[in-house]
C-alpha cells in the first residue's frame, strides 16, 4: 500500500464534464464573436488561473470583469450539464479503494455547496471522508483550500496521493507535498500532462498498476 490517503479532483477527473466545458466555452465565445475551439484545442489551452485562460482565448478583460464572465460561465455550464456523468469505472475504483481501508477526499475549485450536492446525487458520498470545495465562483484558491484540508484532517503529505486531470492539479500536489497521478481523459491534453506527472488513460489503471 503506497498511500494511506487519496485526494481526488472533481471536474474532469471523477466527473466526465470535458465536453460540457468545451460547449460552455464555445457558447460564451460565440456570443462575443470570438473564434471557437475544438476539443483538442480546448485541452491544449485550458488552465488556471482562469483569468489567464480567458485572456488566452480572446476575452477582453478591460470590457468585462472576471465576475461577469464567471457568472456567465456558471449559467451557461448549467444549461449544458443536464446529462453529465461520472467517468468510466469511477464508482468501482472508489469502492475498491475504500474497501482497502484507505481514506479518500475531494479537493475541487467548484463551490463547496454545489460539489457536496453533486457527490450525493451520484451516490458516492459514503466513499469520502470529506468533500472540500471553493467558497467562490472564480475557480480560485485550490492550494489554500488544500492547506486547510491537510490541517483540518491531519493528513500526512508523504502518505497522500492527488489524482487530477490538469497541470494545476500537479501544481496543487507539489505545493501540498502530495504524490500525483494525472488522468488523460480530462481538461488538459496528454502531452501537457506528461510533463508534470505519471499519466493514466483510465481510472482502473490506478489499481492495475498499483499506483495507489
Amino acid at each position: 500500500m503506497r498511500y494511506k490517503n487519496i485526494v481526488w479532483d472533481w471536474n474532469g477527473t471523477l466527473l466526465n464534464d470535458v465536453q460540457v466545458g468545451v460547449d460552455t466555452l464555445n457558447d460564451m465565445l460565440g456570443k462575443r464573436g470570438l473564434p471557437l475551439l475544438s476539443l483538442e484545442g480546448y485541452k491544449d489551452v485550458f488552465g488556471f488561473p482562469v483569468v489567464d485562460f480567458y485572456k488566452k482565448v480572446g476575452f477582453d478583460m478591460e470590457k468585462e470583469s472576471l465576475h461577469e464572465i464567471s457568472v456567465d460561465f456558471v449559467e451557461t455550464y448549467d444549461r449544458f450539464a443536464g446529462n453529465v456523468t461520472l467517468n468510466k469505472a469511477v464508482p468501482e475504483v472508489l469502492c475498491q479503494i475504500k474497501q482497502s481501508g484507505r481514506k479518500q477526499y475531494i479537493l475541487s475549485a467548484l463551490k463547496e455547496n454545489l460539489l457536496k450536492q453533486m457527490v450525493l446525487d451520484f451516490h458516492i458520498g459514503d466513499c469520502f471522508e470529506q468533500v472540500c470545495g471553493s467558497d467562490n465562483i472564480y475557480a480560485a484558491g485550490k492550494i489554500e483550500r488544500g492547506k486547510r484540508m491537510v490541517e483540518d484532517y491531519g493528513l500526512r503529505p508523504e502518505e497522500t496521493l492527488m489524482v487530477g486531470d490538469t497541470l494545476h492539479d500537479a501544481e496543487v500536489a507539489q505545493a501540498l507535498g502530495f504524490g500525483c497521478v494525472l488522468y488523460a481523459g480530462g481538461h488538459n491534453s496528454l502531452p501537457r500532462l506528461r510533463e508534470k506527472a505519471p499519466v493514466i488513460a483510465g481510472m482502473e489503471e490506478l489499481l492495475e498498476k498499483e499506483m495507489v
